[in-house]
């Protein structure tokens, strides 16, 4: 339960970070955050993508609320919610990564962070670690 607890929490850590980034890079377009190692290990190039807003909102501000929600079903102790909701979570961060890798072309830091912080909460909510 802590370890999914934590997961969650840095999981919407790195969702405000990255939306956090969002805002910036709308108000300063040359601003350069950290995660910006090179052409190809960009946080702003997907941010700056049409897929930046899969569904009419920030997919940071959508991810925030999923581990807000997972925070609660693990507080809870939903278990068949919670491993609903981090099915569905690998599901999309499948589709986001498709997306990421060979559609934008790029590597991003935060994006592929919160992708493994999923996969480790389906394995954590389905009792595999």
């Amino acid at each position: 339960m802590v370890s999914l607890l934590t997961l969650a929490i840095v999981g919407f850590l790195i969702s405000a970070y990255t939306y956090f980034i969002e805002k910036k890079i709308k108000e300063k377009p040359n601003y350069k955050p950290v995660c910006d190692v090179s052409d190809r290990i960009s946080c702003t190039k997907p941010m700056k993508s049409p897929y930046a807003n899969l569904f009419y909102f920030s997919n940071a501000l959508i991810g925030g609320a999923y581990y807000i929600m997972i925070g609660v079903l693990t507080l809870l102790q939903m278990h068949q919610l919670l491993i609903m909701a981090a099915v569905c979570g690998c599901i999309i961060s499948a589709v986001l990564a498709y997306i990421l890798y060979f559609k934008i072309k790029s590597l991003c830091i935060l994006c592929t962070t919160l992708y493994v912080i999923n996969v480790l909460i389906l394995l954590l909510s389905l009792g595999r670690i």
